[in-house]
């Protein structure tokens, strides 16, 4: 199935005159989409503007890459293109959350200087170290419903709300968290 008339208009628009118009009418076209994929991602200080500001920019993207001459759908383009800039997002503020936690002071090394906040001193254990990994390359091993089910286990999406997109069952999710579970300890070696 090929892309409708008025689309291939408006995409034509976009591309040969940055035509705000079209763009905007192909925007109130996704919305169903666009709002779909919104609610399967949470990021901090991100409000409803901001998400349609994303929107149209990755339409806008999306219609200056589309080949208008070829037969397939703009809107599974779209589709496809909105979804990976939006987990480039999460990616994104997963690393800034990262960078904030690099920037701080080990316990180990305020023992080696012997220096400790409000004269504050751990009691002397054994520490066990975790190995470093790069949560961006550990996240590109999963699924999407594996990255979804992951996202349960972060808290950052409901349990109820990734059966009802998969339509799954509990169990299903349960037994993507394993799969997830096994694939970082694979991962970690």
């Amino acid at each position: 199935m090929g892309i409708n008339k008025t689309e291939l208009t408006w995409v034509r628009a976009v591309q040969d005159t940055g035509s705000s118009d079209a763009l905007e009418q192909l925007v109130v076209k996704y919305q169903p989409m666009i709002q779909a994929t919104i609610n399967r991602f949470y990021l901090r200080m991100f409000d409803q503007d901001d998400w349609q500001q994303e929107a149209r920019i990755v339409c806008y993207e999306t219609c200056l890459l589309y080949e208008t001459q070829r037969n397939c759908q703009f809107g599974a383009f779209y589709k496809l293109r909105f979804d990976h800039h939006v987990r480039n997002l999460v990616r994104h503020e997963l690393a800034i959350k990262r960078q904030s936690n690099r920037q701080n002071i080990s316990l180990e090394e305020m023992m080696i200087a012997e220096t400790f906040p409000n004269g504050f001193a751990p009691a002397q254990h054994e520490t066990h170290a975790l190995p470093e990994f790069d949560l961006t390359e550990y996240l590109a091993l999963l699924s999407n419903f594996e990255f979804e089910s992951f996202q349960v286990v972060l808290n950052l999406r409901r349990e109820q709300d990734v059966c009802h997109e998969y339509n799954c069952d509990q169990i299903q999710i349960k037994r993507a968290i394993a799969r997830c579970h096994k694939k970082l300890r694979l991962y970690l070696g």
